[in-house]
């Protein structure tokens, strides 16, 4: 057992995968304009582009987007965002 909780415990993480696949591939959107809006409007400790490693954003594939928080993070955040 630790003596320290907090240091000790692994931090939450999430992860969440934005699938615009069908969308991409009839050229109707852009998935790196969105990744770069995502990496510019995403807020960590209420400060926008403060990402640093708590928050990871990366492209998978053709048309689709992985978003990794290892802070609490919400789902709803990233759909009315």
């Amino acid at each position: 057992m630790c003596a320290l909780p907090c240091l000790c415990a692994e931090s939450p993480s999430a992860q969440y995968i934005i699938n615009a696949s069908q969308p991409a591939s009839d050229k109707i959107f852009d998935v790196s304009a969105f990744e770069k809006f995502l990496h510019d409007k995403i807020k960590v400790d209420g400060r926008v582009g403060n990402l640093g490693e708590i928050v990871q954003i990366s492209q998978q594939g053709d048309g689709k987007i992985e978003v990794i928080a290892h802070t609490q993070f919400s789902g709803r955040y990233l759909k009315y965002l």
